[in-house]
C-alpha cells in the first residue's frame, strides 16, 4: 500500500510526542542515534536503581539473620559454570525475558559437623515507584520504600521456607508431598542433608 505525501505528514503530526526533542535540522539517522543514546541512558538508570535495591535487599537479609555475612553468597543464574564461585549481588543479577531481575542466593547452614547449602532464586522488578519481589515463583511482595523494615516480610518468608524445608521435608517427602514445599524436598536432597548416608 503506497502512502501519499499528505498521509505521511498527517502521520508525522500525530506522532509528535516522540519527536519533541528533535531539531528540525537533524537527519533521520541522527534522530535514530539520539533515540539509541536515550535508550542506553534509560537502561543504565533503571539498572542502577535495581542494583541499589539488590544491595539493600542483601545487606538487610544479612542483618535479619543476625550478621551471618559469610553464610550468604550470590550467583548469577545465567551462564553459571561449576567453580565460577560467588559474586556481588549486583553482578549476579540479570534481566530476563519475564521482565524480572534474577539472582541466585546461597545460604550456607552450619551444623555440628557438617554444612549444607540452600539455594534460592530471587526475582524482582521496579514498576513506576515500587519494587515487586517474587519468591518461589508466586509469592509477590510490593515495596515502595526498600529498607530493612519494609523488606522484613520477605525475609520472614525466606526463613520460614528454609525451616520448613528442614523440619518438614522428610515427612512430606515420604507422604509424596515434598514437592509442595517452597524449597522442594527429594531423596537426593535428603542424602545431601544426611551427609551422603
Amino acid at each position: 500500500m503506497a502512502y501519499d505525501t499528505a498521509s505521511r505528514r498527517r502521520w508525522a503530526a500525530t506522532a509528535t510526542p516522540w519527536r519533541m526533542n528533535v531539531s528540525p535540522n537533524t537527519t533521520p539517522y541522527q534522530q535514530i542515534s539520539k533515540a539509541y543514546a536515550i535508550a542506553r541512558e534509560n537502561y543504565a538508570a533503571y539498572r542502577s536503581e535495581c542494583a541499589l535495591f539488590a544491595g539493600t535487599f542483601s545487606r538487610g537479609f544479612v542483618e535479619y539473620l543476625g550478621g551471618a555475612r559469610d553464610a550468604i553468597s550470590y550467583e548469577s543464574l545465567r551462564g553459571v559454570r561449576e567453580g565460577d564461585g560467588p559474586v556481588d549481588v549486583q553482578e549476579a543479577m540479570h534481566l530476563d525475558e519475564d521482565t524480572f531481575w534474577h539472582f541466585g542466593m546461597q545460604i550456607r547452614v552450619a551444623g555440628e559437623k557438617t554444612t549444607d547449602m540452600v539455594r534460592v532464586e530471587v526475582r524482582f522488578k521496579k514498576i513506576e515507584r515500587r519494587f515487586v519481589i517474587s519468591l518461589f515463583g508466586h509469592e509477590d511482595f510490593e515495596i515502595t520504600e526498600p529498607n530493612a523494615l519494609t523488606l522484613e516480610p520477605v525475609y520472614e518468608l525466606l526463613v520460614l521456607s528454609i525451616r520448613r524445608h528442614y523440619e518438614d521435608g522428610l515427612r512430606l517427602f515420604l507422604d509424596k508431598r515434598g514437592q509442595n514445599l517452597h524449597l522442594p524436598f527429594s531423596a537426593a536432597r535428603q542424602t545431601v542433608i544426611a551427609g551422603g548416608a
